[in-house]
């Protein structure tokens, strides 16, 4: 929680991206997956020995349900057999037939099991115990009585539920229950077949997240000087003439050509004007503001019409209105700032 709350503020205002990092011990990139998700180990661990891949478009969907031809395709590899993909039929087809075979499914299931339908927790089960040839049942019984709904699972899978579940691959909900019906994520698919893989999968997740760690403690700090460096260039235009329209500090700015200049001069692009640029930014509650995110106040029209740089200590930075200069307030300011006050915001 520590380092995703860290993240959360100091690297989305500066615009460093995480899952980019991936790539640089993994090989993958999976734009959808940060270093503080809570499969994130599974994933890179997964990706790492080739098991899993990417969209074509650099996402992993975590969240998206997987199919029964995928989990059969993955749990097979998992189990380190690896076939061609099919062609002039189903592309899993190889990986099918070879899972009926084994014994993993039943001959015949790829003809009635709708193979791009999602797979439950059930199936998802019987499909990584028996890829898996888990025959110990010694124990498994006693795993009935932490199955909440235990009699809901259908009982061609209640025995390779109580397997995954004394083999730790599967584990129920908070409230005691197992769901069978509920479809298997991407991520879920993940925990289950790194678990079922042993002790060579479990060290590489940990070999994976002490990486990550590293990688992720490198960001941070790299983030917190560059927050610094924007703040103390932005101090650095304190006394500049205010000038509507202005963009420089060599003419004069306004208080959007302040922001967007002190941004841009550290990689940062948003929309010039201040209620284009309120629209572009993840906004958030004032008591989480936190020094270099962005101030919105109702000034001289309704909406977002000004903006600044939050400082810390209750004062901001900005370019005021005509007449005067960059100069620091009080973002509570009673007099004028204080019930003008819109939102805090960060920078995506």
């Amino acid at each position: 929680m520590k380092y995703r709350m860290i993240l959360v503020l100091v690297i989305l205002v500066i615009g460093i991206s995480i899952p980019s990092a991936f790539a640089t011990f993994n090989g993958s990139e999976f734009s959808d997956v940060d270093l503080t998700d809570w499969h994130v180990g599974y994933v890179l661990t997964l990706s790492d020995m080739d098991v899993v891949r990417g969209y074509s478009d650099s996402t992993f969907r975590p969240d998206a349900t997987i199919s029964k031809a995928e989990f059969i395709v993955l749990a097979m590899k998992t189990s380190h057999r690896h076939y061609q993909t099919a062609e002039n039929e189903h592309w899993a087809m190889n990986y099918i037939r070879a899972a009926e075979e084994m014994g993993a499914i039943e001959p015949g299931d790829a003809e009635t099991m709708a193979l791009d339908e999602p797979i439950n927790r059930a199936e998802a089960a019987r499909i990584l115990v028996r890829t898996q040839l888990t025959e110990d049942t010694e124990g498994c019984e006693s795993y009935i009585e932490r199955v909440k709904d235990y009699e809901k699972i259908p009982e061609a899978y209640q025995t390779y539920v109580l397997k995954a579940f004394a083999k730790n691959w599967i584990s129920g909900y908070p409230d005691g229950s197992f769901q069978p019906d509920n479809k298997v994520t991407r991520a879920e698919a993940s925990v289950m077949l790194t678990k079922s893989m042993g002790q060579e999968a479990q060290l590489r997740m940990k070999q994976m997240l002490d990486e990550a760690e590293k990688l992720l403690q490198r960001e941070i700090e790299q983030a917190e000087d560059l927050r610094e460096s924007i703040l103390d260039k932005a101090m650095d235009m304190k006394g500049v003439p205010y000038r509507f329209g202005g963009s420089s500090p060599n003419t004069g700015f306004d208080c959007s050509g302040m922001v967007s200049y002190v941004l841009a001069n550290h990689g940062v692009v948003v929309p010039r004007s201040s209620a284009a640029m309120y629209n572009a930014v993840e906004h958030i509650p004032k008591e989480e503001m936190e020094p270099g995110d962005l101030v919105f106040f109702t000034a001289y029209r309704s909406g977002p019409s000004h903006v600044g740089f939050y400082v810390g200590e209750g004062m901001f930075i900005h370019a005021p209105s005509s007449g005067g200069s960059v100069t620091l307030d009080p973002v509570d300011d009673p007099s004028y700032w204080g019930p003008r006050f819109l939102t805090a915001a960060r920078v995506h």
